[in-house]
């Protein structure tokens, strides 16, 4: 799974007089991945929860796939560690080990890391500078 492609053709049904007829619709792959690296004892994490969840709100139907790795404790840490790999960021996740309280925005191709955004960056901030990279 590193080469993540989330191209999916969505079949819906929909009832017609006729009976049932059936649309597709593409979902887009991300372009960015915006990954929150938290862990609950964490300050900072706690402080960007609310925020986190305003920008996913904000950033409704753009290319970008929103990511918690939560590094609470050992289960969640193995979660985190098996989700990063899957989406081939493995190496992002070595590199920021036992650090939390920030969210990375990654280039859902090359996997490199774009921007940095911290407690110090209001969500209005943060959605200026995604909105820039898309």
């Amino acid at each position: 799974m590193k080469n993540l492609k989330l191209l999916i053709i969505v079949l819906m049904l929909t009832v017609s007089n006729d009976g049932f007829s059936q649309k597709s619709t593409t979902i887009e792959s991300p372009k960015l991945f915006l990954v929150k690296f938290h862990a609950d004892w964490c300050r900072n994490c706690r402080a960007m929860g609310p925020v986190f969840e305003d920008l996913k709100n904000k950033m409704d139907g753009s290319n970008v796939l929103f990511v918690k790795l939560d590094f609470t404790n050992n289960q969640t840490k193995h979660q985190a560690n098996m989700l990063g790999d899957g989406l081939g960021i493995g190496a992002v996740l070595k590199a920021n080990q036992r650090r939390t309280g920030f969210v990375l925005v990654i280039d859902a191709k090359t996997k490199k890391v774009l921007q940095k955004l911290t407690k110090d960056d209001d969500v209005y901030m943060m959605e200026s500078k995604i909105r820039a990279l898309l």
